[in-house]
C-alpha cells in the first residue's frame, strides 16, 4: 500500500452526498456512496494523482487530484463530478460556473 494516498482516504463530498475513498492492495482508489448508497467505482492509477474508472457507475473515467500551491489536497476531479471534504465547501471549484446573483428561482 502506499502511503502517500492516505491523506485522500476517508469522507468526501459531491454538494451534500456523502462518499468514502479507500485504498485498495493492488495500489489502486475505490470511492463509493456513504449513507446514501448509489454511485460508486474502482479506479486503477495511470499516472501521479491520476486514476481510471474501471467499473460501476465512472467507468471509463478519469479521476484526478488537485492540489493548492503548498502541495495539499484540495479536491478531487471526477468529469463533471467535484468532491470536497465538507459538504458544499466555500471555495471548492463549480464546473460550468455559477452565477454571481446567487440561487434563483
Amino acid at each position: 500500500m502506499d502511503r502517500e494516498l492516505l491523506p485522500l482516504t476517508g469522507s468526501w463530498f459531491w454538494g451534500a452526498a456523502d462518499f468514502v475513498l479507500r485504498l485498495n492492495p493492488a495500489g489502486g482508489v475505490a470511492l463509493h456512496a456513504g449513507r446514501s448508497g448509489g454511485r460508486g467505482s474502482g479506479f486503477r492509477r495511470v499516472a501521479a494523482d491520476e486514476w481510471l474508472g474501471l467499473d460501476g457507475y465512472f467507468a471509463g473515467e478519469t479521476l484526478r487530484v488537485r492540489r493548492t500551491a503548498d502541495g495539499r489536497v484540495s479536491h478531487l476531479d471526477l468529469g463533471t463530478f467535484v468532491f470536497t471534504r465538507e459538504p458544499y465547501e466555500p471555495g471548492a471549484p463549480v464546473p460550468g460556473g455559477s452565477d454571481p446573483a446567487g440561487w434563483t428561482s
